[in-house]
């Protein structure tokens, strides 16, 4: 009979740690090792209970335990002082890399992934969050002082510097946080560095407010009313800290610099925004949703405020797609199509980088302040990263993509002309007549006779469609959904009675369509807007074609200043970095610094450098196919690029492009 017998023991596992060289002065190095104090390491596998090393010399009986920057030096990083627990520091890449690429994933989603992979291995499975993201957010902060050493600027567009075409700026209300009054107050690691500061930005509004007459209330175009278009407003419930977060951003989808709403939207926040970016880029163009209201605020505030006069030096830009819920005549004055040396910028890249950061909503809204404004940097900080990185691959496709849009363009304007028979100097004409009409539309608001009702139904098909393009941006509950569903249901209603009441009158020459036709017509020309010889929707058609060539034409130029701003840029940093790793490696700044640390500051910048150098290598190498006359896109293939392409000449073409009518 055969008779087995199992025996249960207890095995201390050590902490995988560089070994040290020598740990005293004996000629010959006998050294054992044994267990020391348990230590509880955390990686992507879980939690593991280990004992840290300990060397003896057996000669000499010293013996040897690894400290705090041995445990760095070999990749881990401390929970504590004590390193009662630590990290390896590959999970916090691995953590990184998640909230970049999954916004939506939370500390505590991710810390439970790693207990349940524990617990499958039969191992302890606690693992403590709050430390978790100290430690990770103390490492983050660690690499960043270090990034700083060798100058990089995470929020900065090698392509606007110095000189910026457009920045523009808008808020985002999902990003809220709610009040936490027994919470401890902790200073953020990333304070000041993308999110201003709370006391500067509430010191800015009140000094903008004391010197002027704000006006209650929101400001209107036409007869849309617009949230955004306040000069001040009162906070909008108790239970929230901060009520959102306003951005800056330039056409190339970079974050620039960003602030907290405490009062939701008002002019003075893209205005603190206008003037920081001012300080560092010398900008063309400043964009909002509401520029036609916010511009002559901030001449009003120029007058009052001096300091601030250079703002108005910017040319006001009306985001494109935005301008579709703005009356027709706004549309022509304000927008970006319209304006002069813009070329294709359509003023919406902010929408993009709202849409990326509404997913980090969802777990900053329950996080600490000091948190919460850290989280969001990183967030702003991996996204310029992956758009710094594809830069060069934009440019070049937006470079080839806009002259083969512009060779469709003119192709298209001379199919116009030919059809109506007109020259290039009368088609300028209506481009005159049409800018004219934008400067003299009269505003009513009577409905008791055609010119009330035609404000009215104008009015009416305004708020409709803002209030659709608003349905999932600004709300993120379904029953605030339900009542913005409710109230178009009801203006919709009001404007098919608007509707019919103007079909009926003896005045009215043509009967206007029905509310559903209405709406589906991204831009209607209505039947009472006449100018001259043509309807003013055969005028507004062709003016928005020669806009367009004009556009395209301006973009080529921009594209290759930008493109030359760019390769500069990295000329330079690589021309410093040279200079400084040669100041450096000759001795001439390592008075303050250990020997340690000089080590470490030139192995930085060495790394710093290669890494410069080889995308110096790939930008010159997609540069010159253009220069070379590689036109075909498939050249120029990189990966995460799509981001770029929804927001390239190709979603201004969709907003802007329009067949030849065939009673042209």
């Amino acid at each position: 009979m055969l008779v087995m017998f199992f025996f249960f023991f207890s095995l201390a596992c050590l902490l995988p740690i560089q070994q040290p060289q020598n740990i005293c002065s004996c000629v010959a190095q006998n050294m054992s090792v044994s267990a020391g104090r348990l230590v509880h390491l955390i990686n992507i596998n879980g939690r593991y209970d280990l004992s840290l090393p300990v060397w003896r010399c057996i000669t000499c009986h010293k013996t040897w335990t690894p400290e705090l920057q041995d445990l760095i030096q070999s990749g881990y990083w401390p929970g504590s002082f004590a390193f009662q627990t630590i990290y390896q520091i590959d999970l916090f890449t691995s953590f990184e890399q998640f909230k970049v690429t999954a916004p939506g994933l939370s500390r505590q989603a991710f810390v439970n992934m790693l207990e349940n992979r524990s617990r499958t291995f039969g191992r302890i499975d606690t693992i403590c969050g709050k430390t978790f993201q100290k430690a990770f957010l103390e490492w983050t902060y660690c690499r960043h002082e270090k990034e700083k050493l060798s100058g990089v600027d995470h929020f900065l567009c090698p392509a606007c510097v110095p000189d910026a075409v457009a920045v523009s700026a808008d808020g985002n209300r999902k990003l809220y946080r709610f009040n936490k009054a027994k919470e401890v107050e902790e200073q953020p690691f990333y304070e000041g560095i993308f999110i201003a500061k709370d006391e500067d930005v509430a010191a800015f509004v009140d000094f903008i407010q004391q010197n002027t007459n704000p006006v209650k209330g929101r400001g209107t175009c036409g007869q849309s009313t617009w949230a955004a278009a306040r000069e001040t407003s009162k906070k909008s419930s108790n239970k929230l800290d901060e009520e959102g977060l306003e951005v800056a951003v330039c056409r190339h989808n970079i974050l620039l610099k960003g602030l907290n709403m405490k009062r939701g939207e008002i002019f003075a926040y893209p205005m603190f925004l206008q003037n920081e970016v001012a300080t560092k880029t010398n900008c063309r163009f400043f964009c909002t949703d509401i520029m036609c209201r916010y511009w002559p605020y901030l001449q009003k505030v120029a007058q009052a405020v001096p300091r601030l006069q250079p703002l108005t030096e910017m040319k006001p830009f009306l985001s494109v797609m935005h301008a579709k819920g703005h009356s027709t005549s706004c549309e022509v004055q304000w927008s970006g199509k319209n304006q002069t040396g813009a070329g294709t910028t359509i003023g919406e890249e902010v929408e993009q980088v709202n849409s990326f950061l509404s997913r980090v909503a969802l777990t900053t809204k329950y996080m600490s302040k000091a948190a919460r404004v850290d989280m969001i940097t990183l967030h702003a900080k991996g996204w310029n990263e992956r758009k710094r990185k594809n830069l060069h691959i934009y440019l070049s496709k937006r470079y080839i993509k806009t002259g083969q849009k512009m060779k469709e363009a003119k192709e298209d304007v001379e199919a116009v002309q030919a059809v109506l028979a007109k020259s290039k100097i009368e088609l300028q004409q209506w481009v005159c007549d049409v800018k004219q009409w934008a400067t003299q539309v009269p505003d009513g608001s009577r409905t008791d006779d055609p010119v009330g009702l035609q404000h009215q139904i104008e009015g009416l098909y305004l708020g409709i469609q803002q209030k659709k393009r608003d349905l999932y941006r600004l709300t993120d509950r379904n029953k605030q959904r339900h009542k913005v569903r409710r109230r178009i249901v009801e203006e919709k209603k009001k404007l098919s009675d608007a509707i019919s009441k103007y079909n009926s009158l003896p005045t009215s020459t043509k009967a206007l369509n029905s509310a559903d036709d209405l709406l589906a017509a991204e831009t209607p020309i209505w039947p009472w807007e006449m100018v001259g010889d043509a309807s003013l929707a055969m005028k507004k058609k062709v003016f928005d074609k020669l806009m367009q060539v004009q556009r395209l034409e301006e973009e080529e130029a921009i594209l290759v200043e930008e493109m030359k701003r760019h390769w500069d840029h990295i000329c330079r940093r690589v021309k410093d970095l040279n200079d400084q790793t040669d100041a450096l490696s000759d001795g001439l700044t390592t008075k303050r610094l250990s020997e340690n640390a000089y080590c470490g500051l030139l192995c930085l910048l060495r790394k710093q450098l290669h890494d410069l150098k080889t995308e110096k290598q790939r930008v010159k190498e997609a540069y010159h196919r253009l220069v070379t006359g590689w036109d075909s896109l498939d050249v120029l293939e990189e990966d995460d690029c799509g981001d770029y392409e929804s927001m390239s000449t190709d979603s201004y073409e969709s907003a802007d492009e329009d067949s030849v009518d065939p009673h042209f």
